[in-house]
């Protein structure tokens, strides 16, 4: 469902910044925000399983992290393969 809402600049801001951090959009840092809060106030409702917002941020916070480390390995070499060498050399 679309919606519009009002918040003040330095919150958006703020906002803006932390989704781009976590590689989320603005909508799924709001969903995120959203569902903890209502798990927070229903504790009757709780479970140990994930929300799929939970999930998508995650995934998106692995690819972020993923892209980061496959930028810092030498062109051509996996990180698995890296591992592997490593454990060799012991």
């Amino acid at each position: 469902m679309k919606t519009t809402l009002e918040i003040p600049d330095e919150l958006f801001h703020r906002a803006k910044t932390l989704a781009a951090r976590r590689g989320l959009s603005l909508k799924q840092l709001v969903t995120i925000a959203l569902e903890r809060e209502f798990e927070a106030q229903t504790p009757e409702n709780r479970s140990s399983k994930r929300k799929p917002a939970e999930v998508v941020a995650s995934l998106h916070e692995f690819e972020r992290l993923s892209d980061q480390i496959s930028a810092a390995w030498p062109e051509g070499i996996s990180a698995v393969d890296a591992v592997c060498g490593e454990r060799r050399d012991l």
